[in-house]
């Protein structure tokens, strides 16, 4: 839902993206279609959160209906007849049991508790009348019970944003910050943004065993330290007291661990992924190739490859030679794992012979290394979120995947590699942007240590794995 809520100066918008083949039903004022529906929420915050994810509920519902056969004008005719139900229920329950029904909420609880399972609202005179026998006068309408915060105590949206504020306050990296949003929006999205006080053990152990039941035990890991640090967080602000539910909430991720590739794997895999020098149309499919291999000859992070730009594949010097360099920095959008992330690492000379600066040179000056990508607001804003669910589907397709086995496998079998050769503790780590105590990105950004660096890089040798 983060995507969906929208902050313009001080007030919130609903932003719901329209299907493409039912855009044409949706037209502006100067009668043209329209991409997405805007609706404004007001200033406040918890308000507009609440209020969007209803919104978008209600387009959701809208879309399903209209790609089924139904028109607007049949969905704004059930609407209304549904509200006139509506109306015409609470003059008579108001009538018949002395007690006010003020909310379309207090009808649905009334009518679900007559009738389980429905949920139109039914006229006929007969279902009146018994409504009014299961609720005889002067007796009150039951009230659906309502959770009742403890004294300072918050929803788990509103300690959420108090967290993000602290995060962006401390210098935490966006995609940080973006990743612990996801995790709470699933949490707010299966649980309802409830007061923390209302957030029970129980509560929190049977919400991460759904989580667990489709993803990894090291995601779900990571849900419950979002969780926990949310918690502890409005506990430092004194808006929580007692035990944080998510403590103690963390399960084993045995036999998860990052295996390395074999050669053989290696073979089968590049040989499916051939590369293009110029494709015609540049697009995740045709990053695919070069991201792998340039991951196989420098044990690159996904996200750090993808967000690079045709300029920081550049030559510098290197005591009286040249050196070209991948140059992995922050700045603009980029958002690396941190300081030890910034590094120079020199081409290997097999991407040369892959075609990798031919491919360079093909591009647009200025842009993208991989034009076809773009940013996921869904992820977090990564980049190179699409090539990670393609990697999984080319392994599955060709037969290697197996347990440990996933892009991030690459920097395994370089630091393999560099270990097999020797190669020093910290000379691999400024290859593969490990932090090191007390080493800085000057020892190896020009001159001998970069013209070192470069050695090094070539000792990731493997057999013949691409034509």
């Amino acid at each position: 839902m983060a995507r969906n809520l929208i902050q313009k100066g001080h007030a919130y918008y609903c932003t719901v993206s329209i299907p493409r083949p039912l855009r044409s039903l949706f037209l502006s004022e100067s009668g043209k279609p329209k991409a997405a529906i805007w609706e404004p929420l007001g200033k406040d915050h918890s308000t507009a959160t609440i209020q969007c994810a209803e919104r978008v509920s209600y387009w959701t519902k809208v879309f399903t209906r209209l790609q089924a056969g139904e028109t607007l004008e049949d969905i704004k005719a059930s609407e209304q007849k549904l509200e006139e139900q509506r109306q015409a229920l609470k003059r008579f329950l108001t009538e018949h049991s002395r007690k006010v029904v003020s909310t379309n909420a207090d009808i649905d609880h009334v009518v679900s508790m007559t009738y389980p399972g429905e949920s139109l609202i039914p006229p006929p005179a007969a279902r009146l009348e018994f409504v009014a026998a299961r609720f005889p006068a002067p007796a009150a309408l039951p009230v659906p019970p309502q959770p009742t915060p403890a004294v300072g105590s918050e929803t788990v949206s509103q300690a959420a944003a108090a967290m993000y504020a602290q995060m962006e306050r401390d210098g935490n990296r966006a995609t940080t910050v973006d990743g612990h949003r996801l995790r709470v929006r699933a949490f707010v999205e299966a649980c309802g943004d409830i007061p923390l006080a209302n957030t029970t053990r129980a509560v929190a152990s049977d919400w991460l065993d759904k989580i667990g039941e489709t993803r990894s035990n090291r995601t779900r890991n990571s849900y419950s330290m979002t969780m926990a640090l949310v918690i502890e967080t409005a506990r430092k602000r004194g808006r929580y007291q007692g035990e944080n539910p998510f403590s103690g909430q963390k399960v084993k991720a045995a036999g998860e661990s990052y295996q390395p590739f074999t050669d053989a794997e290696l073979r089968t895999l590049f040989t499916a992924l051939p590369r293009e020098i110029k494709p015609a149309q540049h697009s995740p499919e045709t990053a695919l190739p070069w991201v792998s291999l340039i991951a196989l000859y420098s044990g690159m992070r996904l996200e750090e490859i993808a967000q690079l730009s045709a300029a920081d594949i550049r030559k510098v010097p290197a005591n009286g030679a040249t050196i070209t360099v991948i140059d992995i920095h922050n700045g603009g959008k980029n958002a690396l794992k941190n300081e030890a992330s910034v590094r120079l690492v020199p081409v290997h000379s097999e991407l040369v012979r892959a075609g990798l600066l031919k491919y360079v040179a093909a591009l647009p000056k200025g842009g993208p290394l991989f034009p076809g990508l773009v940013r996921r607001a869904s992820k977090g804003g990564k980049v190179g979120a699409r090539l990670g669910e393609l990697f999984r589907k080319r392994l599955i397709a060709l037969g290697l995947k197996r347990a440990g086995v996933c892009f991030h496998s690459f920097r395994h079998t370089v630091s393999g590699k560099l270990d097999q050769a020797g190669v020093a503790q910290t000379d691999a780590a400024r290859v593969l942007g490990h932090d090191i105590p007390g080493m800085t990105f000057g020892t190896y950004s020009t001159g001998p240590g970069l013209k070192r660096l470069a050695a090094v890089v070539e000792e990731i040798r493997y057999e013949r794995v691409f034509g």
